[in-house]
């Protein structure tokens, strides 16, 4: 099984400019100029452009090549990478991001229910848990044992947030 991985780039808000997504062997970039013949100029953010966040609160990020959005953060003291997923009604890291990130207590055990079906969890409260410009304190988690990514960012975060999605670009703000 091939595993494709795209880099993710972070870009401030800016109004006046243009980001291009271009597609190279099925590797995706994202840049300020266009990048080849097949590069696709993003939609700009829709609203009144003169009504623009001031710098550093908006989170633009990009669909990835395995069509998902992507952000570095940190649990606790740990860096991991976190995939959007508003599909998940609970943010959950993986055990071995738990294990680096030293939660090593659970408030309680049982099972989630995943895509492949039934797991065994644990519940645990992480201390400190950051993704972009954004900070939780004593964040509720689950714990999966076998979770392919460090973790994933769920409604219980991200309803705390005004997110919006326009084409393959996805803004966090608060």
């Amino acid at each position: 099984m091939k595993v494709l991985f795209c880099l993710l780039l972070v870009f401030p808000v800016v109004a006046t400019a243009a980001v291009f997504k271009c597609v190279d062997s099925g590797r995706v970039t994202y840049a300020a100029r266009p990048c080849g013949a097949n590069a696709q100029r993003l939609p700009e953010r829709p609203g009144d452009q003169t009504q623009q966040d001031p710098p550093g609160t908006t989170l633009t990020l990009y669909l990835g090549a395995d069509h998902s959005y992507r952000v570095p953060g940190m649990v606790n003291e740990h860096p991991v990478q976190f995939v959007i997923d508003t599909g998940s009604s609970s943010t959950v890291i993986s055990q071995r991001t738990a294990k680096a990130a030293g939660i090593t207590t659970c408030t309680s055990m049982g099972y989630s229910a995943t895509a492949n079906g039934l797991v065994h969890n644990c519940v645990a409260m992480v201390p400190r848990l950051s993704f972009g410009m954004f900070h939780l304190s004593n964040l509720i988690v689950t714990i999966l044992p076998k979770l392919a990514v460090d973790g994933l960012l769920g409604m219980d975060v991200l309803r705390r947030m005004k997110v919006e999605e326009h084409g393959d670009v996805m803004y966090i703000s608060n």
